[in-house]
């Protein structure tokens, strides 16, 4: 009897070995971690307060409803402190240019430039005020899942943007517009455009980045690919004048981020070609049912980011996407007759009024207008353009002029040939015009071809 209590009822010294077994061992991090982790922590917290990039992927479908005002709510409220930074630390002129079409603009630059101050400030005194801790093993915890999931957000919106391949679709204009006119970005978004297989793939390599980073046990190996990924997509803004330099480089630092804790473990697995023991990262909660719960929160959070993006990409796809509805007179048009105020105009290159092409495209997210015009000197004009089914009419407004206005009427005999009379900017006009066919152009065929016996040569596809 003795024996079988005294196994059924552990002594003090048996309880106290096993509580302090599973008392957790108190780390001490170095001063130099502490101080690394202090100047992390408040200066990511300001990265994600006051860039508004970062929020709208963590909205998901509530983005869409909120006013254009919420895009830049944010930036008027750090305004003044930028502006004050600007003009008595750097000495530079930084305003904020509306609408934000650049995240480059001297505005972030000087922005970057106050989170970096107002992180080593309050590191000094966060250090000084709370020197005698040993670590922030909790703290980080939660800044660790924090970055993963605002990590994964943002992959998402950009992955999903490519995988619909929607991004960096090619508008007609490109095709008949000089190679030596294009910007560095337009090149860009061609080459990539041009090829939607390719966006989509880049787009598949964002997704699974962000797919990984939601879980915790694959964390680690969302964050080395995202890395990878945008390391890239940095030399490409770089390199091809791509105005997304200063956020980019903020989604590599939130990856390396993650990644800190196993820098140790990387180096001698890809360097010193040792083997190397399982990850020490604490987990969120040391109760197994709070620690499922945990997980089971954050996979539900990234199939909300999932779920938000695909919807939005797919409802962009029908609208503006190759399968999407195609306005009146879609194509390119040659215009083989122009009369300007009743008198014939002949198509010289020195004629800056008469037109070349006519291009009606599908709305792009990044272009001003579905039409646009050539002159006959290549340079491109782009509209605002509002079609009239029923008077077979289409109204005309340029966004650089506002006061300039067109109207004209369409009628076509064939599908291949098209007359347009009316006014443009007050000049009565008369134009005939014939369709090109846009499977003349050798970049429209994009398809694999897997048996090549030389490389496609350039065929005239406008005559």
């Amino acid at each position: 009897m003795t024996r079988i209590l005294d196994t059924a009822e552990p002594s003090s010294s048996q309880e106290n070995s096993e509580a302090q077994a599973e008392r957790p061992v108190v780390t001490s991090w170095n001063a130099a971690t502490r101080m690394a982790f202090r100047f992390c922590l408040v200066y990511v917290g300001l990265f994600f307060l006051t860039e508004m990039r970062v929020l709208f992927p963590l909205l998901g479908v509530f983005g869409k409803e909120l006013p254009p005002s919420a895009y830049v709510w944010q930036y008027h409220v750090v305004s003044p402190v930028v502006g004050w930074f600007a003009d008595n630390v750097l000495g530079v002129d930084a305003p904020l240019l509306e609408p934000v079409q650049s995240g480059d603009q001297a505005f972030f630059w000087v922005l970057a430039f106050t989170w970096f101050v107002f992180a080593s400030v309050a590191t000094v005194v966060w250090s000084l005020l709370d020197r005698h801790r040993p670590n922030y093993t909790a703290l980080y915890k939660w800044l660790h899942l924090v970055v993963r999931l605002c990590l994964a957000s943002q992959l998402f919106a950009f992955g999903f943007a490519k995988l619909f391949p929607l991004q960096m679709s090619l508008p007609l204009t490109r095709l008949v517009e000089p190679f030596g006119d294009f910007s560095m970005l337009n090149v860009l978004w061609s080459q990539v455009g041009s090829s939607p297989a390719y966006e989509i793939l880049l787009g598949c390599a964002e997704v699974t980045a962000g797919l990984l980073l939601v879980v915790p046990r694959t964390a680690m190996l969302g964050a080395l690919l995202a890395s990878v990924e945008l390391t890239q997509v940095l030399v490409l803004n770089f390199t091809y004048q791509v105005p997304l330099k200063i956020f980019t480089f903020h989604l590599i630092l939130l990856s390396l981020l993650v990644l800190a804790p196993q820098a140790k473990r990387l180096a001698a697995f890809f360097v010193s070609d040792r083997a190397v023991a399982a990850s020490k990262h604490p987990p969120l909660f040391r109760a197994r049912r709070a620690a499922r719960i945990a997980l089971a929160a954050q996979i539900l959070v990234g199939a909300w980011f999932v779920g938000s993006q695909v919807h939005g990409s797919w409802n962009l796809w029908d609208t503006i996407g190759s399968s999407g509805p195609k306005p009146p007179l879609y194509g390119i048009w040659n215009v083989t007759d122009f009369s300007l105020d009743g008198s014939d105009r002949p198509p010289l290159a020195t004629d800056r009024e008469r037109w070349n092409r006519l291009i009606v495209d599908t709305t792009h997210t990044y272009q001003p207008g579905p039409v646009s015009s050539q002159r006959m000197d290549g340079s491109i004009v782009d509209y605002m353009a509002t079609f009239d089914g029923q008077s077979r009419t289409v109204t005309l407004m340029r966004a650089d002029d506002p006061k300039w206005s067109g109207r004209l009427s369409f009628d076509q005999a064939t599908a291949d040939t098209l007359t347009l009379t009316g006014q443009l900017g007050g000049k009565q006009v008369r134009m005939r015009l014939e369709k090109v066919d846009l499977s003349s152009f050798p970049i429209t065929r994009n398809s694999v071809e897997w048996v090549q016996d030389g490389p496609q040569q350039p065929r005239l596809a406008l005559r």
